[in-house]
């Protein structure tokens, strides 16, 4: 296999978050809180959105899941968000949590935004972790 034939995903941002009550919480992924999409070193046209997301816990008992939202510019902020368009299970559970994610980047909604939902329960702490990547077009 020669080097233009493995996947070189890069990595756009990678962001945390803690969940221990009834709550919905973005994920932090730095300074904004939430992760612009632009064209760059890390990402090119035509490359694929994947975010990886675990959450782990040494509890078995509250439910955490998860969302991805993506949203317009709003002056070089986040804009309204709604319900982005992906790929893969996003429903998590208790325990040990992981999912794998693909997102449709559309035109005018540049902003990401990942999220985490405890419907019930004070149980378990869970902490989340996000690598946010982009995979090239050939792959």
């Amino acid at each position: 296999m020669t080097s233009r034939e493995l996947v070189r995903p890069r990595v756009l941002a990678t962001g945390t978050a803690s969940i221990a009550t009834v709550t919905t919480t973005n994920v932090d992924f730095g300074t904004p809180d939430d992760v612009k999409v632009a064209v760059g070193a890390n990402f090119q046209p035509g490359d694929r959105l994947v975010a990886v997301i675990t959450a782990s816990t040494s509890g078995t008992t509250d439910t955490t899941t998860f969302s991805v939202q993506d949203a317009p510019d709003n002056a070089g902020s986040i804009g309204t968000p709604a319900t982005a368009v992906t790929t893969g299970a996003l429903t998590g559970g208790t325990g040990n949590q992981y999912a794998v994610v693909g997102i449709q980047l559309q035109a005018g909604r540049p902003w990401i935004r990942v999220r985490a939902t405890r419907a019930s329960g004070t149980t378990d702490t869970h902490v989340i972790r996000v690598v946010l990547l982009a995979i090239p077009h050939g792959f």
